[in-house]
């Protein structure tokens, strides 16, 4: 396929091509790999092979969401197990989510700034904080800027 739709007719150059489109997309999830494929050939306006970004523009924040979900999900398991962080006001899954996810796993700050300002654009009271827990926004709560710190 990749001769076929291809600019490049050498068989040992697309073999490379190829090898590194994979190993820049293999940390996906297959589910989320596919279907990222899929959307990128159908909203593609040159031709029929995606190129690597286009594929990780749609598959990353699918990604951020699914982990979000999964430290949640592990965070209510800890609650209910009564294995719970001690900060009483705090929600119960947001007591355990910096102790779930490890900080190489951390929803990247760029995502962070990205959720706040489409959650002002949207007018919702949702907000992301820096460890990537959320919260709703009350009447007087400060504004966290676009890395989820509170404005001084």
């Amino acid at each position: 396929m990749a001769l076929a739709h291809g600019h490049e007719k050498d068989p040992d150059r697309v073999t490379a091509w190829l090898q590194e489109t994979g190993r820049l997309l293999l940390d996906l999830p297959h589910d989320i790999l596919a279907y990222s494929i899929d959307e990128a050939i159908k909203r593609s306006e040159r031709g029929f092979m995606p190129a690597v970004g286009q594929i990780r523009a749609i598959a990353d924040p699918l990604v951020a969401t699914r982990r979000e979900e999964a430290y949640r999900l592990e965070a209510m398991v800890q609650v209910m197990d009564g294995r719970n962080r001690s900060s009483a006001d705090a929600k119960p899954w947001e007591r355990v989510v910096a102790a779930v996810a490890p900080d190489a796993d951390r929803i990247p700050a760029a995502d962070i700034a990205a959720f706040n300002r489409n959650m002002r654009k949207f007018g919702t009271a949702m907000r992301a904080r820096a460890d990537g827990s959320t919260f709703s926004m009350g009447p007087g709560d400060r504004e966290p800027d676009d890395q989820g710190t509170l404005d001084a």
